[in-house]
């Protein structure tokens, strides 16, 4: 049965993959640098990217990734303007949206279907032999290499330039209200990065979406005597709040706590980061 994957699916592509006892035969438009990772084919097998002298140049294909898997015993093409995401293992193939690249393994959203009967399997692999046409050779590897240039371009979700961030800590004194997860930044913070100050007339409702569920809610700012307050569900004290702006009124948050690996380097960075607008109290920078 077919099945639409859309959490953890280079994972199940990769395992796949890893599993095939016979040659695949993959198509994938663009193939970063931890691509080999991702789709660790055997020999034999067929891989179809864009290894175009622009998909190069911009870093949206690695031909030092491609390259080793040639030397495992990949037979690999390029085909140029390829957009197409279509795998074909064993047993099991899929098609979507997925590139492979780290962006695409974990911080985008995308969309894959896993599908198991023989005739989409069998359309795949002839899919894929169609575009088999350049096969990539070890003069045109040296090639492309010598035109490789990294990266240099940024998703503007998770962009710093493009979208600003609050990193804060949540303290005791923000078990209070209805619910227990009034998170309380101090004054510099609401201003700095809210744009709120606590003189203002009308408090503003803010759609917040929960980068680790994606679970999407509205939560009005409430206006205490001397603080403002935002309801976060997942607040605990000793925990840090990384919330980023990403439209009018919109943004995206998590909740770290000690227990997660990243907190170290978050709440180390919090403490070494210079924040000329901190008075007293919580840390808090933005970035």
């Amino acid at each position: 049965m077919n099945q639409l994957i859309t959490t953890g699916g280079w994972k199940k592509i990769t395992a796949a993959a890893s599993k095939a006892t016979k040659p695949s035969f993959a198509a994938v438009a663009y193939f970063g640098s931890r691509g080999d990772k991702l789709l660790p084919l055997r020999e034999g097998s067929n891989l179809v990217v864009d290894a175009s002298l622009g998909a190069v140049t911009t870093g949206i294909t690695d031909p030092k990734a491609l390259r080793r898997l040639h030397d495992e015993g990949v037979k690999v093409f390029s085909m140029p303007l390829l957009h197409a995401k279509a795998f074909a293992f064993d047993s099991v193939g899929f098609v979507g949206s997925s590139n492979a690249s780290a962006n695409s393994a974990t911080r985008l959203i995308e969309a894959n279907v896993a599908v198991v009967d023989a005739k989409t399997l069998k359309g795949i692999r002839t899919f894929v032999m169609s575009l088999s046409t350049d096969c990539l050779d070890d003069d045109a590897f040296d090639w492309l290499e010598a035109r490789y240039r990294p990266p240099k371009f940024v998703i503007p979700s998770i962009s710093k330039e493009t979208h600003r961030r609050l990193l804060t800590q949540i303290m005791p004194s923000d078990q209070q209200g209805y619910s227990g997860h009034q998170v309380q930044p101090t004054s510099g913070a609401w201003r700095e990065f809210f744009g709120i100050d606590l003189d203002d007339v009308e408090m503003p409702t803010l759609r917040l979406r929960n980068t680790k569920t994606g679970e999407v809610f509205d939560r009005k700012v409430v206006r205490h005597a001397k603080v403002i307050t935002l309801d976060i569900p997942e607040a605990v004290p000793g925990a840090l709040l990384e919330v980023w702006y990403v439209g009018l009124n919109r943004y995206d948050y998590r909740v770290i706590g000690p227990a997660n690996s990243k907190f170290k380097a978050l709440d180390k960075e919090l403490r070494k980061t210079e924040n000329p607008s901190w008075v007293s109290g919580r840390l808090w920078i933005v970035t």
